[in-house]
C-alpha cells in the first residue's frame, strides 16, 4: 500500500536547518495497521505530513526520498493531483479535532463537502451526486461511527460535541471517500482511557470493513499493543527499530525501545515502584550527532556509537534494529552489561 524510501525532510528556522526526518524507510502492507512510535520531536508527525504533503513549502525542504502510494510517487505529483489524493486515496485524523473542524460549519456540511469534492463525474464533467445526496451519505457516516441521533446531530456545530464525539466526526470525514490509507496522528492523546479504547475499536472496525490500511502515530507503546500489527520506533528523525508488534514487545533490541517499554505501567506491578525515566534530552536536530542519536542517553554506549551511525541489523524476518550492540564484533561483556541493566529494571 505504502512504501517510503530514504525520506529526508528539513525545515528552516532562525536557529538553522532542522533535519526533522533523516533517512526513514517504512513499508505499510495492504489491509494492515502499522504504528509509528516515539517521543515528541522525533519526526513522526513530519513523516505523516509529508505523505500527504501538508508541510509548508515556504520553510520545508524534501532533501531526498520516495513516497510510493500504490506504486505512485506522491512527491512527484502536482498540487492539483495531490488535491485528489487527499481525502480520496489518503484520509487523515489529527490530534486535536477542535482545531481541525471548522467551527462555523455544521458537522454534516463538513462531511458532505469531502464527499462532494471527490464525487465521480460524468462525461460532461458534472458530479454524479447532488448536495442533498452527499448530506444523506454524511448522515449515514455519523451512524457508522456510532453517534446517537445522527439525523439531528448532522445539523449541529463542533462545539456542541464532546472530545470523543468530535474525534468520531473526524474519523467519519477521513473515511468518507473510502480511502486506501488512513493516517491517525495521535488520535487518542486528549481522551480518557475508556474513550481511547472506544476510538481505537471504531478505527479497527472501519479499517476491516473498508479493507483499508492504517498508520497510527503515537508516543505511547501501550496504545498500540493490541491494535497495530507492525511497529516502527522513531528517535532522532530516524527509525531505530521495526518489526511485528509481538517481536517488539517480547524481544525488544534497541535500548530506546527497552526504555519506552519500561515506562509503561503494567497490571499487577508493585505500587511502590517508580516508573523508569529516560535520563538526558533528545538530540539537537539542527546539529544532529554523527553516530547513534540515542548514544548520549544510552547506558551501554560505546565509542563507536558516538562516532558512526549503526546499520540495520536483522534478527529475524521482519525485525530489524539500528544498534552496535547487535554487531557480531561487539564485546561480550557489553552485551552482558546490557542484560544486567534490563534485568534490574524489570
Amino acid at each position: 500500500m505504502l512504501e517510503i524510501k530514504d525520506l529526508r525532510v528539513s525545515f528552516h528556522t532562525y536557529s538553522g536547518e532542522v533535519q526533522a526526518v533523516r533517512g526513514v524507510n517504512l513499508t505499510v502492507p495492504d489491509h494492515d495497521i502499522t504504528a509509528l512510535v516515539g517521543e515528541s520531536g522525533c519526526g513522526k508527525s513530519m513523516t505523516a505530513q509529508t505523505i500527504v504533503r501538508l508541510h509548508d513549502p515556504a520553510i520545508t525542504e524534501i532533501k531526498s526520498g520516495q513516497i510510493l502510494l500504490d506504486g505512485v510517487d506522491v512527491l512527484q505529483l502536482s498540487d492539483r493531483e495531490m488535491q485528489q489524493v487527499r481525502g480520496k486515496e489518503v484520509g487523515m485524523i489529527f490530534q486535536d479535532p477542535m482545531t481541525s473542524l471548522n467551527p462555523t460549519m455544521t458537522v454534516g456540511a463538513q462531511i458532505a463537502e469531502v464527499i462532494w469534492q471527490h464525487a465521480e463525474r460524468d462525461a460532461q464533467g458534472k458530479r454524479t451526486i447532488t448536495r442533498s445526496q452527499a448530506m444523506e451519505q454524511a448522515e449515514q457516516l455519523l451512524r457508522e461511527v456510532k453517534l446517537p441521533d445522527p439525523e439531528k446531530r448532522i445539523r449541529q456545530y463542533p462545539h456542541e460535541f464532546s472530545g470523543g464525539q468530535r474525534q468520531r466526526i473526524m474519523i467519519a470525514i477521513a473515511m468518507a471517500c473510502h480511502p486506501k490509507l488512513l493516517i491517525a496522528d495521535e488520535p487518542t492523546t486528549a481522551l480518557d482511557v475508556t474513550v481511547q479504547a472506544q476510538i481505537l475499536e471504531l478505527m479497527r472496525n472501519m479499517q476491516q470493513q473498508r479493507q483499508a490500511s492504517i498508520i497510527i502515530i503515537t508516543h505511547d507503546l501501550g496504545v498500540v499493543a493490541n491494535f497495530a500489527r507492525h511497529v516502527s520506533v522513531m528517535y532522532g528523525g530516524m527509525i531505530v527499530e521495526s518489526g511485528e508488534t509481538r517481536q517488539i514487545f517480547e524481544h525488544p533490541e534497541h535500548p530506546y525501545t527497552h526504555a519506552l517499554l519500561r515506562a509503561i505501567p503494567t497490571k499487577g506491578m508493585d505500587k511502590k515502584r517508580e516508573l523508569t525515566v529516560i535520563e538526558g534530552v533528545p538530540p539537537d536536530l539542527v546539529k544532529p550527532p554523527e553516530g547513534c542519536p540515542f548514544a548520549d542517553r544510552c547506558p551501554c554506549a560505546m565509542r563507536v556509537c558516538k562516532a558512526h551511525l549503526p546499520p540495520d541489523f536483522e534478527m529475524e524476518a521482519g525485525h530489524s534494529c539500528r544498534c552496535w550492540l547487535l554487531d557480531p564484533d561487539c564485546p561480550r561483556e557489553l552485551r552482558e552489561k546490557r542484560r544486567d541493566i534490563e534485568d534490574a529494571a524489570t
